[in-house]
């Protein structure tokens, strides 16, 4: 664990000082989890449920049941972007003389952004028809998590395969992602530190054009009392050199229900959408739990691009 540690951080610092460099496959950066959205997409440290996949694998280890969940986003323009993931723990010993309690957790999620229909234009301007286009990724995933004097500690991993596609020209791709998250005591309450690198891959070639994945590493705080959940994540974003600050809090007035704000924001950037597709200002968000089934709604701002709409479902079984 402790060289898991150092390695994050190491490319954590390795990123501060990397030149910036045009990337690709934009949709990856895309939040996933209206929960999550409605954060203010502090989820590293956080990363409670099968959503976890796709912020920090090495959360996984706090679910306590399988898990199933799907999202659909109203994303800018006339685009769609949706989720489905599922998670299964297992509980077992460690292969050792010291039989520590060790749980296994294995998911896999699909995320897929269709742009729908377009006009197709030539060099002179005339029209040859419509077109379609997609994204997609869908990983597989590993977390383990060792139990020791009550400290708990999960790493994960994902492998990602990737493909983008303009109408009959598509690129493909894979990635690893690699997180590890642990609960540290403090008093009666919970505080959790996370840690995630992202989209770490070879570059990926659309018809000639290669490009870098977006490359980030996130460091992420939680702190939960009562029905109040507090979270602060702060990732680097590598190949673009940009530094992306979000802080983000959850109250549960009672177990049924849940109200959320997060504020998303850049080191020397205006409170306005970022040219990548990230939010920058105030985003919002409710849920409402009903014995083991879950619905999740966020609204997030987009600037000049409009707003975007987020609802989730997720059920634990």
């Amino acid at each position: 664990m402790k060289k898991i540690f150092i390695f994050l951080l190491a490319c954590l610092l390795f990123s501060v000082y990397s030149f910036a460099v045009n990337t690709g496959a934009d949709f990856l950066k895309i939040a996933v989890g209206a929960r999550a959205a409605g954060l203010g997409n502090t989820f590293t440290a956080v990363a409670n449920d099968v959503t976890a996949i796709n912020w920090n694998p090495g959360g996984l280890f706090q679910l306590k049941q399988k898990e199933i969940s799907a999202m659909h986003t109203q994303w800018v323009g006339d685009s769609r972007f949706d989720f489905l993931g599922f998670a299964l723990p297992l509980s077992g010993k460690a292969p050792s003389v010291s039989a520590r309690r060790v749980k296994d957790i294995f998911g896999a999620s699909i995320i897929y952004l269709s742009q729908g229909e377009m006009e197709g234009r030539d060099e002179n301007r005339k029209n040859t028809g419509s077109f379609s286009a997609s994204d997609i990724a869908v990983a597989f995933s590993y977390c383990r998590q060792v139990k020791v004097n009550g400290h708990q500690v999960g790493f994960g991993t994902n492998v990602k395969l990737i493909n983008q596609k303009i109408e009959s020209e598509q690129a493909t791709g894979a990635a690893f992602d690699f997180g590890v998250l642990t609960n540290l005591p403090f008093k009666s309450n919970r505080l959790t530190l996370g840690l995630s690198l992202q989209n770490l891959g070879s570059q990926m070639k659309f018809i000639s054009e290669e490009y870098n994945l977006p490359l980030s590493v996130t460091a992420g705080l939680g702190y939960s009392v009562g029905g109040v959940t507090i979270g602060l994540d702060i990732k680097q974003q590598v190949y673009e050199n940009k530094t992306i600050v979000s802080l983000g809090t959850e109250f549960l007035p009672i177990n049924a229900l849940a109200l959320r704000a997060g504020y998303v924001m850049s080191a020397g950037r205006q409170a306005a959408a970022s040219d990548d597709g990230l939010p920058m200002g105030l985003g919002a968000g409710i849920g409402f739990r009903l014995f083991s089934y879950q619905t999740d709604y966020s609204f997030v701002p987009y600037g000049a691009l409009g707003d975007t709409h987020r609802i989730s479902f997720l059920s634990r079984f």
